[in-house]
């Protein structure tokens, strides 16, 4: 009998897997080695929980033949060259989710430049009674690193609200999307110097990791808010907490974390010092970005189905 397991907080549509097929569903792994408990018996393994599948992990696995990740971004989940070197398959959902994180993207703009973190924080301790004036899309300079599907969809729902100041770096320039969309190509040092937000949707990997760092925020203004919905990682952790503790009209909101899941174990255990700061200055979600529900779904059956092709454990998911 073939062993899959299912990683993340979703429902996995019955019948999806044949009466062959051992499904191993974790919605909420409570410890790293409750996994590691698993792994040496799976065959198949759909990341869609918050966890890093390394070396170690990996090593551990002696029958896994394919990992998916509920996403895209796989560097950002799976160590690639030790799967590579096993002999793993590793691959993604591409382009499912892409809706589902630029509408959170928007919506995070709005909450944030409102102020809303500090407003709950205050109401609650009774200390202040914030009425932060919220500025308009229309009048807000947007500057966008990535310009792949979600940052293309941000792009053209950012236009249809009227906002007509947007800035992008990309790794490969997108002509057709500064001609359909009316971006202007620079450099991410003028980008910042320039923009009141910044939206971060590159895939995180070697080359990206660091992207944003001190010589670059450095250059930003003085009340830039930086909207990472990719891999923390892209944003130096040491730089970022040095420029909001000098920069304290700058903002951070980040998807996820540098640690996270398991190995997030708050504020007081922090080794990079950040979950201490106040919300006027840096709000961090559980990766809830891509969490819509019929993106989740669509991502899980492409999943399935990249299993079935692989590893021969599914039926056809409809």
């Amino acid at each position: 009998m073939r062993t899959v397991l299912v990683t993340g907080d979703f429902d996995v549509p019955a019948g999806a897997f044949s009466s062959e097929v051992k499904l191993i569903h974790l919605r909420k792994p409570v410890s790293e080695q409750h996994i590691l408990d698993i792994l040496p018996s799976v065959h198949g393994y759909i990341v869609g929980g918050p966890e890093y599948v390394s070396a170690h992990w990996l090593s551990c696995a002696s029958e896994l033949k394919h990992v998916v990740v509920m996403g895209t971004g796989t560097a950002s989940f799976v160590d690639i060259e030790a799967a590579t070197q096993k002999g793993i398959n590793v691959s993604n959902t591409p382009g499912l989710n892409v809706l589902a994180v630029a509408e959170f993207t928007l919506a995070m703009m709005t909450v944030c430049t409102a102020g809303i973190f500090e407003s709950i924080e205050c109401v609650k301790d009774g200390s202040r009674w914030p009425q932060t004036v919220r500025p308009s899309v229309v009048d807000q300079s947007v500057g966008i690193i990535g310009m792949g599907n979600i940052g293309q969809e941000v792009a053209k729902a950012l236009r249809e609200k009227g906002c007509r100041n947007l800035y992008y770096w990309s790794r490969h320039r997108k002509y057709d999307a500064e001609l359909s969309l009316g971006l202007n190509y620079t450099s991410i040092q003028e980008m910042v110097e320039a923009v009141d937000c910044l939206f971060i949707h590159i895939a995180g990997c070697e080359d990206t990791y660091g992207l944003v760092d001190r010589a670059v925020l450095e250059k930003s203004k003085y009340n830039l808010s930086i909207f990472n919905m990719s891999s923390p990682r892209i944003v130096c952790a040491e730089s970022l907490k040095n420029h909001l503790r000098n920069k304290p009209e700058a903002f951070c909101f980040i998807d996820g974390y540098y640690n996270e899941g398991v190995d997030n174990i708050g504020a007081l255990g922090d080794p990079y010092q950040l979950l201490t700061l106040p919300s006027r200055n840096l709000v961090v979600t559980s990766h809830l970005a891509g969490q819509k529900k019929d993106a989740l779904r669509a991502m899980l059956l492409h999943a399935i189905a990249e299993l079935k092709n692989s590893v021969d454990v599914v039926k056809n998911a409809r």
